[in-house]
Formats: structure tokens, C-alpha cells, sequence
């Protein structure tokens, strides 16, 4: 008979009979099939290492396809993913959906209807036959809908002339049937899998009963196991029309101490009854608290399995979810594992993957500097990473979000990013042809001329770059026959950022992979981790369009059976039933307790089925670790790094003492030689030292935008010097007077059109506009207020500054070869004393200082003991320097309710101010000798490097530094 059906639990040895089977018949170039390309891999080396090279032949079931349209005369090649996407979003605006046409337009939409249609193709559903069905069905009002979107979709491959990679095996399989006679005497072999689709289904019962060819089908089943129970549908499916083997069990295939309890749990695992075996070491229970916990714990015991002499190769580690597996995979590797850890990932989501995607995005009309950032750190282009960092700092200190605006300040990249530019404007394939050539230079740019051998992790680059280029010869062959189909350059974008590409590799060191992807491999350790409900076993998952009850029912209606996606549970047993039984020496089943915030989990049902075979030392022999187990204990630590993490912890330290003063030669040296120290940065040292180390000398680049209240601050700065000038142009004095109020509010208006919006030239939005319109406001009762209440001298000096190179004066002079003091001051009014100013009572050359604050300023009364040291100086620079008469310093605020000054006014000086503030002539001259004492004072002190901390000094709102202070406060 043509077709073998080989049954038997899982280690009944059908590996060892399929492959003896297989040499037997090497003269006639068998093929053996198995689930994964790892598997091929696997059972390669294996046929290699037992002499088999030449004659046979090992593949997944989708090459077998290929073969059998290959031998059928078939030469298209299948639509791949990417081109089928866009097929799939083409048919969807073929269709004109109504009722689902809310639900087509979210994301996941194309992907689930192409699910759907892959569905039906390998279930060998024709259109005509699924419209009928849902036509007798009419369970759900969108069925005529549903029928449609599949038409169309089908109706798009036709006018293509290609197929999807399941209708290319229906095409494959029915171009055999025609002429079965082409196939030969090829024999075929599967092993390996729990069950078989549809379409595989079809292929066997084509090879088998129309071609003639030996087919041989090895499947893990016995009856009446629930364990088993997954594979039953394919065996009852098979059987009739096969020879059926059906192997015993065996227990060779365990190690001599394990074999009873791995023999005993592989017979009794979800089987009634029986007697409790104890362990033995073979099974093992691990509990943890949070994933990480749970990595770390295994970590530690894979670590053990080394030191005892266990190959990594030898060891697989089971998880579901990419989540849970990449935190393994950092975990083992951070405890120098090597692990073999392949997965697909979305190009959109690997490292040269999101560069060239996101030059492009920068390229287009509207690119984002965040997208020009992105591509600027990808390695391989020029300068990378240290000139995107500095374009990073200059984009986030200037707030800026266009690329056009951003890559000024990377001048290597202009070129670059003007040709992706380019190419997009000449439409979606000019684009691809610049993508690919994007990709290839920058992941060949450190390789030319090297001849390097390519380590993992350059593999993997070496991968997208091939994966890119692929996908957009397929979207370009596409375009070729409908270049409707490809849409914008947005789509493309869309598109590439969704394509998998395999990264990692599986061949060397510990495995770390899915259940489904060993069930044809066996370990001397495994590790089945993740062992929560709702994880392993997996709740149902309802199809999208049609669940389990709409499928019974379209069954019921139309005689048209589709797989039920929601019954699961005999899947579950037979994949744990598989994972369970794969290894020779130790079995791990490991689990979480609690998630990472505490909250408790329920395990797996799973366990309990395990826990019923063995005794209780199982349960009080468990591997934990805890959530509040943050460290390991000196006695458990897995690696040296651990164990000084663990002796770390476990010693008690005080916590590290403040900032101490400086005691190197070379930086007291450095600070006895300053002589020269501007105004702001003395009132600074006085109030904290080591703020002033910080800001003034060690003098860190702000890589973060100014603060809103400082940007608010510099904007007022400008706003007002503007308006005064403008206000002097139009009148001729800038001094605020009643008569000259309307010139000033409207040179104001002029200035905030000017000057009054940030930098970066963003004050037209919502947020720019209300700041404006708040600091209009603020800047007009000031000036009212100004008007009515201020001394009414003429602003003459504006953003004076002093000291400092190129400045039109020079320091100020404290103590001649000891301080000489910089600054620069907000505003210097002047008394003229011409006609007209007797109301004031002022006479030519007396001046007040002033310096904007934002909502509060300092008092006046006791300057120099509070440190308020600056705008005390500037009166000193103004006599000494400008030759004027100081009678006022004040500190102005412009967004207060309260608009007074404060500082210190001599008594006789017109205006509003508070009352502790306003002096005689005497008392403003002791305060001024006290600040110029306490300047000298504080001038010492730093050149003498007495740097101490003040925390409840340093700000207003405490210590500025903590982390560099270490005051608290």
C-alpha cells in the first residue's frame, strides 16, 4: 500500500523507523518532511553523521510544494507577503463594504482578512462556494460582505495571473493531479507533526492514491490518550485508506537515573489514576516572582547543567510570546550563556531597518527630525554616533521638529537626504530603488575593502539589508503589472516596515525557541517556562470575522466545515504532552507566582497534572525566587558579577557623605589664580558653592530645552528692550509717562510681532499663542504700572555690558589686583536734569538700576546677609564706570500681581514701593560698602576653595544638584 501511517507515543522510536525506512530507500531520492527550518537543519546533520549525503532530501512542507509544482511544470513563483499585502488592501477597496467599513478602516483590518483568505485557500474553499455557504448561512449581516471581500481578492490574483503562496500549492497539487504520472517513484516521508492542514492533508492523499509514490506519515497518537488527542482528527483522516503501524512505547530513549520518572510522567501525564513516582531530580519545579525572576532562575540552573558537563547545544529553553523570550535571551546572556535564539521581527523594528525607514520619512514633504536622528545614528553613516549626538543636543535645545530645518547642522548628510528626496517626488518606485541602494550602503560602509567575517550580530544587518532588497524587487515586479497597486511613497514605507526578517541563529548554544518549533528534536535538559493560565495553555483566541459558533452554524447550513479556531484544548495537551517529553535527563517546568508589581498569577493547569504523578517531594523541592528577591544570596549567586552584586547588598553602608572642598593642588592652583567673576555668578558662590562649581565653572551643555519660565523670562527681556527703543524712536525719549503711554502699548504690539515668540519661530500654534497673548498682558500692566507709579527717569542704558571683550566699559573694579567684577544689566534709567523733570525731583547723572525678575524678586533689607549681591554691583559699575549717582537698585517683577520693586530706593526718589525698601541716603551707602565687603568676602572664599554646599540656598525650590551635591535639601 502506498501509504504508512506509523503511530505510537513519543518515544515509540518513529524517528528511528521513518529514517530507516528513508536509507532503505536512498536509490529513489526521498524526501523527508518535517514542520521547521530548524528541523530540516537538524535532521540534515543527523542523516549526514549516519553517512546519508547524497540521495535523500530533507524540507518543510512548503519546498515539498514548490517540488511537486515544479515536477507538475508550475514556473511562477508565488506572490510573497509583501505583494500579497497590497493585494489583500487592494481587494478591500474592490469590495465598497458598508457594515464593514468602520472595522476596514483600522490597522489590523488588511492583516486579518488576509488571514482569512489564506485560510480559505489551504481549507481548498473556492469563491463561488464560499458566497453559497454564507448566502444558506446568513448568520451574520456582514456574510454578503465577507463573500465579496473574498471575490475581490481572488478576482486580483486572477487579473495578476500570480498566486498566493496557498493557492500556489492547490495550483501545484492539481497540476499533479492531471498528470500524476510526473511524479515518478519519488517515496515521501513526514515527521514531526502533531496534525496535518487541509492542504497537507490533500497532498498525501494526491501522492499517495493518484501519483503512486510511497508515502509514509509518522505521527505521535494512541487511543484513548488525552494527552494525544490533538493528533486524532489526522489519524481518523488517514486510516482508512492506509497501513497502519502502530509502535509501543519505549523507555530507552531516557537516561539510566531519569528514566523512571520522565517514562513514568511521559505514560501518566493527563491520564486518571496510577501510582505517585518520586522525582528523582529528573522533573523539577521552578517558581518565581515576575519575569525577570523567572529568567534569572533559569539562567542559574542552565548554568549549573554547564559546570556539570552539559553541552548548551543539549539544552532547550521553551517560552511563548517574543517578550518573554527576549528577556531570556538577555538574562543568558548577561550570565555568559551562549544561546541560539532565532526569531522574525518586523523590519521596521531592527537597527538598520528603522534608519533607512526613518531617512525616508525625513525625506518626504512634513519628515520630523526625530525620523533625521534616527537615520543620522544608524551605523554606517558618516560620523555616526557622535555627530548625531551633537545635532541631537542642538535639536532638542532649539526645540526643533522638522528635518528640512534640523540637517543644517549635519552637513554630510544633505546630499544624502536630498536623493531620498528626490526619488520619493518621482513617485513609490523611484523611492524603492533608493531605499535598497540606502540599505546597502550603509551596512557594507564599515566592511569595504576589509574582507571581514561577519559576526552575529553584523549577520542580522546583513539580512534586512537582503530582506529589504527583496521585498522591494517583489513590490516593484508587482508595480509592473499594476502600478496602481503599489501606492505612495507612505505606503511603501508602510508596507517595508511590516516585512519579517529572521534574526539570530538557532545553531549554536543553549536553544531558546517556541514549543512548536522542537517537536521533532530531542535535549538532555529542557525547560518549559511560562507555565501561567491563559499562557500555556492558550485561552481561545474567536476568529475576527467568523468565530467557532459562526463556523458551526455555516457547517450546519451549508455542508462547508472550516477549522474551529476556538478548540483548543486537545492542541495545548499535545503540545505540553510533546514539550514534556523531549528531554533525556531533566525536565524543568517553571512558572510565576506574581507579575513584576506584585499582583498574584495563577499556573498553569498543567502543573497540577504533573504534580499528581509525583510525590510531594516534587512541590518541596522547587527552585524559587521571589519578587523581593532583588539580589541572589552569596551562597546562590550563579556568576561572579552576582556574587559581588549579592555581597554588595548585603553590606551596610552609610550613605555617602556631601560634596567636600577641593583638595588637589592643581584645581586650587586654577582657583587662587581667578580674578575676574561676573556679578550673577558671585550672588551664585554666595548662596551655594557647589552650584556655582556646576554652572560656572564646570559649565555642562544644556542638551534640553530652557525651562518655560526662563524662555518666558528672555522673551520679556526682549520684548522690553525693543518697545523702549521703538518708543524712543517714535518720540524721542523712552522715558513712560502718561502722554507717552499709547506709543509705548503700541511699540509693545510692534515688539511682540518682532521678537516676542521663541527662537525657534513656533509661536504660532495654540500653546505660542496663548504665551503671547499672557505676555502681552503681563508687559502691559507693568508698563501702566511703570507710568503711574515708577520714577520717571529716562531708560538709557539697555542690556548694558561690562567687562567683557568687546564691551564699550570695562570691570568693575572692587579691589584693584584682587576682583574685578563683569555683568551685563537689564536697564540703567538716568535723570537728565532738564526743564520739565522737577516733578520727579531728579538731578542730571543719579540713576536707577534695575533687573527683570519673572513673579517674585528678592527684598531689599539685608543684601549682602541674603547674598542678593547682583543688582547692589551694577549700581556700584554704574558710578564707577558711567560716572552716575546710583539711588536705587531694584529687582522688577513682570508677571506678578504685585508689580512693586523690590531692592533698596533712596527716600527721596518718586514711586510706589515697599516700605522696608526705601532708605536715606546713608542707609543706601552702608548697604552698598556691605555688598562691595561681601563680594570681596565672597571672592575670597572661592579663589580660597572653600566650595561647601547650601541646599536650603541653592534654589527656591532646594538643591539644584542633589546627585552632585549629595546635601540633601
Amino acid at each position: 500500500m502506498p501509504l504508512t501511517l506509523v503511530t505510537g507515543p513519543a518515544n515509540a522510536a518513529k524517528a528511528g523507523y521513518v529514517l530507516e525506512r528513508l536509507r532503505a530507500v536512498l536509490y529513489r531520492d526521498p524526501l523527508l518532511v518535517v514542520p521547521t527550518a530548524a528541523d530540516v537543519s537538524h535532521y540534515g546533520q543527523e542523516l549526514a553523521a549516519g553517512g546519508v549525503v547524497f540521495g535523500a532530501q530533507v524540507l518543510t512542507f512548503e519546498h515539498l510544494v514548490r517540488e511537486i509544482g515544479r515536477v507538475g511544470g508550475l514556473t511562477a513563483r508565488p506572490l510573497g507577503r509583501v505583494a500579497r499585502d497590497r493585494v489583500v488592501r487592494a481587494a478591500i477597496a474592490d469590495a465598497h463594504l458598508r457594515r464593514l467599513a468602520p472595522s476596514a478602516a483600522a490597522p489590523g483590518f488588511p492583516a486579518a482578512a488576509g488571514a482569512l483568505f489564506a485560510e480559505l485557500q489551504r481549507s481548498l474553499v473556492e469563491p463561488a462556494r464560499f458566497t453559497r455557504a454564507l448566502r444558506a448561512w446568513a448568520g451574520a449581516p456582514y456574510a454578503d460582505e465577507l463573500a465579496a471581500l473574498y471575490s475581490a481578492y481572488r478576482r486580483r490574483l486572477e487579473a495578476l495571473g500570480r498566486a498566493d503562496r496557498e493557492g500556489a500549492a492547490w495550483a501545484a497539487l492539481d497540476a499533479l493531479r492531471a498528470d500524476p504520472a510526473r511524479w515518478g517513484v519519488r517515496p515521501v516521508f513526514l515527521y514531526g507533526f502533531d496534525e496535518l492542514t487541509p492542504a497537507q492533508l490533500d497532498a498525501v492523499d494526491t501522492l499517495a492514491r493518484l501519483a503512486g509514490a510511497e508515502v509514509c506519515v509518522a505521527l505521535p497518537y494512541e487511543p484513548g490518550r488525552h494527552a494525544l488527542a490533538g493528533s486524532a482528527a489526522t489519524v481518523q483522516e488517514l486510516a482508512p485508506g492506509a497501513e497502519v503501524l502502530e509502535l509501543p512505547e519505549r523507555a530507552d530513549h531516557y537516561a539510566g537515573l531519569a528514566r523512571p520518572a520522565l517514562h513514568h510522567l511521559e505514560r501518566g501525564l493527563l491520564e486518571a489514576g496510577g501510582e505517585q513516582r518520586a522525582p528523582n531530580g529528573a522533573v523539577r519545579l521552578l517558581e518565581a516572582g515576575g519575569e525577570r525572576a523567572e529568567a534569572e532562575l533559569v539562567g542559574a540552573e542552565v548554568l549549573e547543567l554547564m559546570r556539570d558537563g552539559v553541552a548548551p547545544e543539549e539544552i532547550a529553553v521553551l517560552v511563548r510570546g517574543s517578550a518573554g523570550a527576549a528577556l531570556l535571551a538577555q538574562v543568558l546572556g548577561t550570565y555568559g550563556i551562549p544561546v541560539g535564539y532565532a526569531r522574525r521581527v518586523p523590519l521596521g523594528r531592527t537597527r538598520l531597518g528603522v534608519g533607512v525607514l526613518a531617512g525616508a520619512r525625513a525625506a518626504l514633504p512634513g519628515g520630523r527630525a526625530a525620523d533625521l536622528l534616527a537615520w543620522l545614528r544608524t551605523p554606517g553613516m558618516d560620523g555616526a554616533p557622535e555627530a548625531a549626538d551633537e545635532v541631537d543636543a542642538k535639536v532638542r535645545r532649539n526645540e526643533i521638529t522638522s528635518a528640512r530645518e534640523a540637517v543644517r547642522w549635519a552637513p554630510q548628510a544633505v546630499a544624502r537626504l536630498d536623493a531620498l528626496s528626490d526619488a520619493a517626488g518621482k513617485g513609490a518606485e523611484a523611492l524603492l530603488v533608493a531605499l535598497v541602494a540606502e540599505a546597502d550602503a550603509l551596512w557594507a560602509a564599515p566592511h569595504v575593502r576589509r574582507a571581514d567575517v561577519l559576526d552575529p550580530e553584523e549577520r542580522d544587518e546583513a539580512r534586512v539589508a537582503a530582506e529589504l532588497r527583496s521585498a522591494a524587487g517583489e513590490l516593484r515586479g508587482l508595480a509592473a503589472i499594476d502600478p496602481a497597486l503599489l501606492g505612495g511613497p507612505e505606503d511603501v514605507l508602510e508596507t517595508l516596515a511590516a516585512v519579517e526578517v529572521r534574526q539570530g541563529d538557532a545553531t549554536e548554544g543553549v536553544l531558546l525557541a517556541d514549543p512548536l518549533e522542537i517537536r521533532a528534536r530531542r535535549f538532555r535538559a529542557v525547560f518549559v517556562c511560562g507555565l501561567q493560565d491563559a499562557e500555556f495553555p492558550q485561552r481561545p483566541v474567536p476568529e475576527p470575522f467568523l468565530d467557532d459558533d459562526a463556523r458551526r452554524g455555516l457547517a450546519a447550513a451549508s455542508g462547508l466545515r472550516l477549522p474551529l479556531h476556538e478548540d483548543v484544548l486537545d492542541r495545548e495537551r499535545s503540545l505540553f504532552y510533546a514539550c514534556v517529553s523531549r528531554p533525556q535527563e531533566v525536565l524543568f517546568l517553571s512558572w510565576r507566582s506574581s507579575d513584576e508589581e506584585g499582583e498574584p498569577l495563577v499556573a498553569s493547569p498543567f502543573l497540577d497534572d504533573v504534580r499528581t504523578l509525583f510525590t510531594d517531594r516534587l512541590w518541596a523541592e522547587r527552585g524559587r525566587r521571589l519578587l523581593a528577591e532583588v539580589t541572589w544570596s552569596p551562597r546562590e549567586a550563579p556568576t561572579p558579577r552576582e556574587l559581588r552584586r549579592a555581597q554588595a547588598a548585603a553590606r551596610l553602608e552609610p550613605d555617602p557623605p556631601a560634596l567636600a572642598a577641593p583638595v588637589s593642588a592643581a584645581v586650587l592652583a586654577q582657583l587662587a589664580g581667578r580674578r575676574t567673576e561676573g556679578a550673577r555668578q558671585l550672588e551664585t558662590f554666595a548662596a551655594c558653592g557647589v552650584r556655582w562649581l556646576v554652572e560656572g565653572l564646570l559649565g555642562p551643555r544644556r542638551v534640553t530645552p530652557d525651562p518655560e519660565p526662563m524662555k518666558r523670562g528672555s522673551r520679556a527681556h526682549a520684548v522690553l528692550e525693543a518697545t523702549l527703543r521703538g518708543l524712543k524712536a517714535s518720540t524721542g525719549s523712552a522715558r513712560l509717562t502718561p502722554a507717552t503711554l499709547p506709543a509705548a502699548l503700541e511699540a509693545l504690539e510692534t515688539a511682540l510681532r518682532t521678537v516676542g515668540d521663541d527662537a525657534s519661530g513656533r509661536g504660532s500654534g495654540a500653546r505660542g499663542q496663548a504665551a503671547r497673548r499672557t505676555l502681552e498682558a503681563d508687559l502691559r500692566r507693568y508698563l501702566r504700572h511703570e507710568v503711574e507709579h515708577g520714577a520717571g527717569l529716562e531708560p538709557e542704558w539697555l542690556e548694558w555690558r561690562f567687562g567683557r571683550d568687546g564691551d564699550e566699559h570695562g570691570p568693575l573694579v572692587l579691589a584693584p589686583g584682587e576682583l574685578e567684577v563683569t555683568g551685563r544689566v537689564d536697564r540703567v534709567d538716568v535723570g537728565r536734569g532738564e526743564a520739565g523733570d522737577e516733578a520727579s525731583g531728579r538731578g542730571r547723572g543719579e540713576a536707577i538700576v534695575r533687573d527683570y525678575k519673572g513673579a517674585s524678586a528678592p527684598k531689599g533689607a539685608g543684601w549682602a546677609e541674603g547674598g542678593a549681591l547682583q543688582v547692589a554691583l551694577y549700581m556700584l559699575a554704574a558710578r564707577e564706570l558711567l560716572g552716575l549717582q546710583p539711588v536705587g537698585g531694584l529687582y522688577q517683577p513682570l508677571w506678578s500681581r504685585d508689580s512693586r520693586p523690590r531692592g533698596l530706593v533712596r527716600d527721596d526718589v518718586a514711586g510706589r514701593y515697599v516700605g522696608n525698601d526705601v532708605v536715606d541716603e546713608a542707609g543706601l551707602e552702608v548697604a552698598l560698602g556691605e555688598v562691595r565687603e561681601r563680594a570681596l568676602s565672597t571672592a575670597e572664599a572661592l579663589r580660597g576653595g572653600r566650595i561647601a554646599p547650601c541646599a536650603e540656598r541653592c534654589s527656591p525650590n532646594g538643591c539644584a544638584y542633589p546627585t552632585i551635591c549629595r546635601a540633601g535639601g
